[in-house]
């Protein structure tokens, strides 16, 4: 009786594997449909010119060349200009530490918090140099040699979980 219920556990997990890797092929776009899966959930560091750690959701090969793709669940199907910044952190720290070649093109993979709804958006990522700036800049203000611009988003600023040390007088206000 354990041995049935041990294989009917192992066939179930196998199921649901090729299923979910059935389900997210269907899902990359057009381009990507017949790359190759080279990673998926890795973390990546390295030391120089600046120190970065990445973690990359997934990265397929194609003719020779990485192309990265970022999963997103959210409540619009859009694609940010962070998503651009991370994947293009992503690039710089996979090509610094692994010597590979990664696009210049990343994906954004979209869906909504129900999961039915889902949707892939093309990015052109930054290079590397603009990377390298963003985190110098970054280190820079949280060391307060520089002062921090406000956004000119108010859906980001209301959002943001720094708005009352940044903004007091906008506390209480939707």
């Amino acid at each position: 009786m354990i041995v049935p219920a041990i294989v009917g556990l192992i066939a179930w997990k196998m199921a649901r594997s090729w299923r979910a890797r059935t389900s997210e092929r269907h899902w990359l776009p057009k381009e990507l449909q017949h790359a190759q899966l080279a990673f998926a959930e890795k973390t990546f560091r390295t030391w120089g010119p600046i120190r970065l750690i990445a973690r990359a959701d997934r990265g397929y090969r194609l003719k020779g060349e990485l192309y990265l793709a970022e999963f997103k669940t959210r409540t619009r199907a859009v694609a940010y200009s962070s998503d651009v910044i991370e994947l293009s952190a992503q690039r710089l720290v996979i090509e610094k530490s692994t010597g590979e070649r990664v696009s210049e093109i990343g994906y954004v993979l979209a869906q909504d918090l129900s999961g039915k709804r889902r949707s892939v958006h093309e990015v052109r990522l930054l290079p590397g140099a603009d990377v390298i700036a963003l985190a110098r800049r970054r280190e820079a203000i949280l060391k307060g040699r520089i002062v921090p611009r406000y956004t000119s988003s108010q859906g980001l600023c209301s959002h943001c979980a720094y708005r009352a040390e940044c903004k007091p007088d906008l506390r209480d206000r939707g």
